[in-house]
């Protein structure tokens, strides 16, 4: 009988990475130009002052307003110098109506201003507080000084309110907050996209996002954050702050800001400078609306853990079974994951975190029957703890490499910031982000992750780093066309037909010498048409001859070390990222059964709009391949 399986683990390091902690983020303060009696929110950047919303007296002759409900203007204010600031003024007359006025968004340029308004203006003597004038968003042009040709957003509606625009810093995308039927309740988060110069439908946000209650106020800022109030989410009572970004299509959970911004009361209208370093947002924590400013402290991160990766590769084999010697037998192995292996002894990469059952049965080899029990064997594989950085491991001077902290796993820890540290210190970013490398060289990169404040008032925070190489050029192995498969047909060897496949290329980076790229040359003739074929993500049969001689090219030259990237393909957004991760790991378990290391190479699965080369074709930055077989020097 075999009643025991006995199993060496590769890699078993499943440490939770080391957390510190900070009390202490923000600076804040009421701004100078913000009044105790009146209602200040909503500001932006606007001509090297701030524009906001207002219910303070014009000084109009005539104004449509009394004390008991004032109603809203946009409002402009500038510094007189680095300490003192300007008696703020309407921004413009032409725009300013007797009914709410603002919020207010600009395009890059400050040419073009989306605001939010009352849809009817016309009658002066209507009702103010009547529920049926909806609001709306319109914009303007400024032309030798004046915001002229005053037009309606084209999706207003008199049935519901369109209002809190926000245009991204490209100008392609605008945000805003509506109330229209088919939401999740309250005001929900919208976009629109503009194509061929007009503005597409509006798209809902959706349930990540959007909650029964209210969210509005959005702010579109660099790195693809969109910063955004909630009365919905999980925060400290009223209105909280919150920011998101979409990858790959979809939203990330929103991320709770800090308690330094937000507080029990009401808080919103965020604007931030490019770096994310300081801004002003709206509180009325002193009972009526006021603008405050904050600013960030400068992070630091004493310590910074090294990347582990997680490794699920296991060697099985038996040695209580006593009729070895005297009876041929056969040991079947089934994995739980869809793979069978035979044999003794046998290596086994798991595809990922979770739990398997695995069974071994022993069979007469001569007669096919089993003659010991079944004996399961429960697997339960844990994702390493730790903050984790994905991206390549190699890049070109000057080409932009991406990176993202999207697989960080960390138990109990809410992520409120990412800070990246490309050489040039910390800096406020987002969870993805690109960086382009002006010298050749070895790079370490450090990502920092802040957490949510904890019962006590202490702020977590963790960091991890990894290495990637930069390389100041690169040697593209290209395809030979016809005569390539010619010439292989002639000597019996194999060509992968990229039409039904995906498309690999093979690439030298510049460390390499002329011996060692003879070698891979030697090793892959006949399969200079090189491609991968997959099934969703599997990787088909017919492929295994392929990667079995790049497997021999690392085995014979332990000198060359080899990077796999798989690129997302465009056809299967918004899952390509998912699917090119996937494939990249089961290149990775292919390989690892084979008896290569995982220092020898690594793969990795990237977004279909993150390039790594430039074509050489065209010069233009964009994917050639959608694998990439990147050879090195060890």
């Amino acid at each position: 009988m075999c009643r025991y399986i006995y199993i060496v683990l590769f890699v078993a390091s499943f440490v939770r990475s080391g957390l510190h902690a900070q009390s202490g983020r923000y600076t804040v303060e009421k701004a100078p130009f913000s009044t105790r009696t009146n209602d200040e929110f909503s500001p932006v950047f606007y001509n090297d002052g701030i524009v906001f919303c207002s219910n303070r007296p014009d000084n109009a002759l005539v104004s449509y307003k009394n004390d008991q409900k004032r109603l809203y203007s946009i409002f402009y204010v500038t510094r007189k110098d680095s300490m003192v600031w300007r008696q703020p003024d309407l921004l413009a007359r032409e725009i300013t109506t007797d009914y709410n006025d603002g919020p207010a968004t600009f395009d890059k340029n400050g040419n073009t201003i989306y605001y939010t308004r009352n849809n009817s203006v016309e009658n002066l003597l209507k009702n103010v507080s009547d529920t049926l004038n909806k609001l709306g968003i319109y914009s303007a042009e400024l032309v030798n000084g004046i915001w002229t040709g005053i037009k309606p957003f084209r999706y207003n509606n008199p049935l519901y309110s369109l209002c809190t625009p926000s245009i991204t810093p490209d100008g392609k995308r605008i945000y805003f907050a509506s109330d229209m039927p088919g939401g999740y309740g309250g005001m929900d988060l919208y976009y629109c996209d503009r194509i061929n110069n007009d503005w597409n439908q509006p798209v809902n946000m959706g349930p990540v996002i959007n909650t029964p209650k209210n969210e509005s106020f959005p702010f579109a800022s660099n790195y693809a954050k969109l910063f955004f109030a909630s009365d919905g989410h999980k925060g400290f009572g009223g209105k909280d702050l919150y920011y998101t970004q979409e990858i790959n299509g979809k939203w990330i959970s929103p991320v709770h800001l800090d308690s330094s911004i937000n507080s029990p009361a009401d808080d919103f209208g965020i604007v931030t400078d490019s770096t994310l370093n300081s801004g002003y947002f709206s509180t009325n924590r002193r009972h009526t609306d006021d603008i405050f400013s904050f600013c960030t402290a400068p992070e630091e991160f004493l310590k910074c853990d090294t990347l582990k990766e997680n490794n699920y590769c296991f060697t099985f084999y038996d040695e209580q079974h006593q009729l070895i010697d005297t009876i041929p037998v056969i040991y079947q192995w089934d994995f739980g994951d869809g793979k069978k292996h035979v044999g003794k002894e046998v290596k086994h990469c798991f595809p990922g975190a979770g739990e398997y059952s695995v069974m071994l049965t022993i069979l007469d080899k001569l007669t096919g029957k089993a003659i010991a029990e079944k004996v399961k064997y429960k697997v339960e594989l844990k994702n390493i703890e730790q903050a984790y950085i994905n991206s390549a491991d190699v890049g070109i001077v000057e080409n932009p490499v991406a990176f993202d902290g999207l697989k960080t796993n960390i138990q109990n820890f809410r992520i409120t910031d990412y800070l990246w540290n490309f050489g040039d210190g910390f800096h406020h970013g987002g969870p993805n982000m690109s960086q382009t490398f002006k010298k050749k060289g070895e790079y370490t990169i450090q990502l920092g992750l802040l957490g949510e404040k904890d019962n006590l008032g202490i702020i977590p925070k963790t960091c991890i780093m990894k290495k990637i190489r930069i390389y100041n050029n690169y040697q593209v192995l290209l395809p030979e066309g016809e005569k390539a498969e010619d010439e292989a047909k002639e000597e019996n060897v194999t060509v992968v037909n990229l039409t039904k496949a995906v498309p690999a290329g093979i690439y030298f980076m510049d460390d390499l010498s002329e011996r060692q790229k003879s070698k891979i040359k030697e090793g892959i003739k006949g399969y200079i048409l090189l491609s991968i074929k997959f099934d969703k993500n599997k990787i088909v049969p017919v492929s295994f001859p392929v990667l079995d001689i790049v497997a021999g090219i690392l085995k014979e030259n332990p000198d060359i070390r080899l990077e796999i990237l798989v690129h997302g393909v465009e056809d299967e957004k918004p899952d390509n990222l998912t699917m090119a991760e996937q494939r990249a790991q089961e290149l990775a378990f292919y390989f690892r059964d084979k008896g290569i290391g995982k220092n020898v190479i690594h793969c990795t699965g990237l977004d279909s709009s993150q390039p790594v080369f430039k074509q050489p074709e065209s010069g233009n930055n964009t994917i050639g391949d959608i694998i990439e077989f990147i050879f090195m020097k060890y």
